[in-house]
């Protein structure tokens, strides 16, 4: 929930940039099927009311009005915090929910948590983030640690053998053009699948089989995560 959610604002903020989608449209998007999202801007970076609640909508107005600038995905996982820079309390929380946006120029950033079923954005002091890279290197990237993945798990069980329930990705405007949406679709189903082999004790395997199970899997799901963070954060690709 929180990743779907990070990766719907953060593209719909950017096809506000770059498209003549409405702040309206786009938090209505962005809200999907959740019960509601709402705003919780508690050091007043997007100048809304630091002590309630506020829209999407008006948070998403204010955000595209102060920030001049795109707007990055980012997935930290522990040992893997690229393009994420800090400060503390914003690694900390999104580490602790595993994704965030933040503006491609610093100075803030939004985190999602699930309270129900509804999404609080937490808005945060960000540290200018560092380079998300080249969307269709990482696509390639991704394609090729594919592969190299099954030629070194072909002989080692890759745990449970039931394929885990994964929610549809999330749906990118349509200035996003179609190549990055099939990347979202390709990142995000493998993003979900190796989480669940990466966590699965339900295998027995000699010490070395395991490790190199593990670090199969590990260079796959950097490969996913580092796909779907270039596909939605926007890097000046040509889009299509």
């Amino acid at each position: 929930m929180p990743l779907s959610a990070a990766i719907s604002l953060t593209a719909h903020l950017n096809a506000c940039r770059h498209s003549a989608l409405s702040a309206e449209v786009a938090a209505h998007a962005v809200t999907g099927d959740h019960a509601a999202h709402h705003v919780i801007d508690g050091h007043g970076l997007l100048g809304l009311d630091p002590f309630s609640a506020s829209e999407l909508e008006a948070a998403m107005g204010a955000a595209l009005l102060l920030f001049d600038c795109d707007w990055l995905l980012v997935t930290p996982r522990p040992g893997r915090l690229a393009p994420l820079t800090g400060p503390v309390e914003l690694t900390t929380l999104a580490l602790e929910v595993g994704a965030a946006v933040i503006a491609q120029s610093g100075g803030v950033a939004w985190v999602p948590q699930p309270v129900g079923p509804a999404i609080q954005w937490t808005i945060l002091p960000a540290n200018r983030p560092g380079a998300v890279g080249d969307a269709s290197e990482a696509d390639r990237h991704l394609r090729e640690s594919v592969v190299q993945a099954g030629r070194t798990l072909a002989d080692l069980p890759l745990g449970t053998a039931e394929r885990p329930e994964i929610a549809p990705p999330p749906v990118l405007p349509p200035v996003y053009g179609r190549r990055a949406q099939q990347t979202v679709a390709r990142a995000w189903q493998l993003v979900h699948a190796l989480e669940v082999a990466l966590t699965d004790d339900g295998i027995t395997l000699h010490t070395l089989g395991a490790g190199a199970r593990r670090q199969a899997l590990s260079a796959l799901r950097d490969a996913a995560d580092n796909a779907l963070v270039t596909a939605v954060s926007w890097t000046g690709v040509e889009r299509r």
